[in-house]
């Protein structure tokens, strides 16, 4: 009976020695997995830095969008004024200008009718 008890604690002892050595592997595996574990946490928070970044971008982008689209809508109504006031200004020039050729048109017909009428007085005094 001594030699069954020897030999049943033998075979536990081995399997505690088989059962620690796997208590090894385990403990092994988890040290391992929890390194990967901060790895992938490391990783998720650059990522969450990068997506932090890149929404900041995205909305300096779209105001910057908006801005120019505002600039945009400026130009256009200046250009739009300013084609408007060029058109106003052409029309007013050419009044301007119709009205001097008038005032020299009459000017100069005056003038004519007068040296007309003076070479007529001329004419009828050199014939008498």
């Amino acid at each position: 009976m001594e030699k069954q008890i020897i030999g049943m604690l033998a075979e536990i002892q081995s399997e505690m020695k088989a059962f620690q050595r796997q208590m090894n592997e385990v403990q092994s595996e988890m040290k391992e997995f929890q390194s990967e574990l901060k790895e992938t946490r490391a990783d998720v928070n650059s990522i969450q830095s990068d997506l932090k970044e890149t929404k900041s971008a995205v909305k300096k982008l779209s105001e910057d969008s908006s801005i120019t689209q505002r600039d945009i809508k400026d130009i256009k109504q200046t250009v739009h004024r300013i084609e408007t006031a060029q058109t106003e200004d052409v029309i007013a020039m050419l009044k301007v200008t119709s009205k001097n050729s008038e005032s020299d048109f009459h000017y100069l017909n005056t003038r004519i009718t007068n040296i007309d009428k003076r070479v007529f007085n001329l004419e009828t005094r050199t014939e008498r």
